[in-house]
């Protein structure tokens, strides 16, 4: 028993997919977070979608087509903290998901999406 304890153990510190596990924040972490200087805020939703009203500062880089999305994250720091959503938080998890496996370290998104923000009255822009 102690030797299944000890390799869990190990497999842990060991996986790098361990160290990059996912975060998400409530909506009122999520602006507090950016708030911060030096922070990125993404709307991975369609054009469509954003025009409709986005959190104030959010690039839009649409998930649903990867290449886009690619070509609009390939120029960030990874080191840099990036914040994104989604309308309710499916695409933003698939997407902080790919970022973190293409190096990206801190990917926080929001729970619920700007679903939740506007139903808290969170200001769109």
């Amino acid at each position: 028993m102690k030797n299944i304890i000890k390799l869990i153990g190990l497999l842990l510190i060991a996986s790098p997919s361990f160290a990059q596990h996912k975060i998400v924040l409530t909506p009122d972490q999520f602006e507090t977070a950016i708030s911060s200087e030096g922070v990125v805020v993404i709307d991975v939703r369609r054009p469509d979608e954003f025009s409709k009203g986005h959190i104030k500062g959010a690039v839009n880089a649409n998930w649903q087509d990867l290449a886009e999305f690619s070509k609009k994250t390939e120029l960030l720091e990874k080191a840099r903290p990036v914040y994104i959503y989604c309308q309710a938080g499916v695409r933003s998890e698939k997407a902080s998901e790919w970022m973190r496996k293409n190096g990206f370290k801190h990917v926080s998104g929001l729970e619920g999406g700007i679903q939740a923000w506007k139903n808290l009255g969170k200001p769109v822009e």
